[in-house]
C-alpha cells in the first residue's frame, strides 16, 4: 500500500469521526478546544487500535489459512462497510449530543466510529510490522486532524455537512476495496 492509498484510507476511515466530532461540538458547556482535544485523542486512538486489532486477528487467521485463500474477504468487507456508511448517512438522523467529553462519554462513540477500521486492519496482513506501525501512526494523526476539523465545522455550521462527509467516506472505502481486490487478483497494480 503506497502513501497516497494509505492517506486516502485514513481519510475514508475518519469521516465517521468527523461526523461524531461535529455532534460533540454542540455541547455548549465546554470550550471548543477541550472538545477538539478530547475528540482528537479518543477518535485517533480508537481508529489506530482497531486497525491494530484487525491486523493481529488477521495474523492469527493467517496461521490457519493462507492469505490467498480468503484475500477477497477484507476487500468485500471494505465495500460492505462503505455501503453501510452511505446508507447510514442517508437514513439516520443523530440527535445532538448532550453528554460530556469525559472518558466514559467518549469511549462509546469512539469505538462505534472505528468499527470499519477493524476490517482495514486485515489489509495489513501481508505488510511488515514496521510499515504497519507507520500506517497506524498516520491513521491516528489523520483521524485526530479530521476530528479537530469536525469540531471546528460543527461549532460554525452545525451538523448539516455530516451526511455528505459520510457518503464521501463510504465511497472512498468502496473504491479502496475494489482496488485492493483487483490488486490481489493481479489485474491491477497501483503503488501511489
Amino acid at each position: 500500500m503506497g502513501y497516497l492509498m494509505l492517506l486516502l484510507t485514513a481519510i475514508g476511515l475518519s469521516m465517521d469521526s468527523f461526523a461524531m466530532s461535529s455532534q460533540k461540538s454542540l455541547i455548549r458547556e465546554y470550550r471548543g478546544k477541550r472538545i477538539a482535544t478530547a475528540c482528537a485523542f479518543w477518535f485517533g486512538l480508537c481508529q489506530a487500535s482497531m486497525v491494530l486489532f484487525g491486523r493481529l486477528f488477521g495474523g492469527l487467521i493467517d496461521r490457519i489459512l493462507p492469505y490467498r485463500s480468503y484475500m477477497w474477504v477484507p476487500c468485500a468487507a471494505l465495500g460492505i462497510a462503505g455501503v453501510y456508511m452511505i446508507i447510514e448517512s442517508l437514513w439516520t438522523r443523530i440527535p445532538p449530543e448532550r453528554d460530556g467529553i469525559d472518558a466514559m462519554s467518549m469511549i462509546g462513540p469512539a469505538v462505534a466510529t472505528s468499527c470499519d477500521a477493524l476490517l482495514v486492519g486485515l489489509l495489513f496482513i501481508t505488510q511488515e510490522w514496521k510499515i504497519t506501525i507507520i500506517s497506524l501512526l498516520i491513521i491516528a494523526f489523520v483521524t485526530a486532524l479530521v476530528s479537530i476539523f469536525g469540531v471546528w465545522v460543527g461549532r460554525r455550521k452545525g451538523t448539516r455537512y455530516n451526511e455528505i462527509v459520510q457518503v464521501v467516506g463510504g465511497l472512498i472505502l468502496i473504491l479502496l476495496g475494489i482496488e485492493k481486490l483487483l490488486e490481489n487478483m493481479g489485474v491491477l497494480k497501483i503503488t501511489l
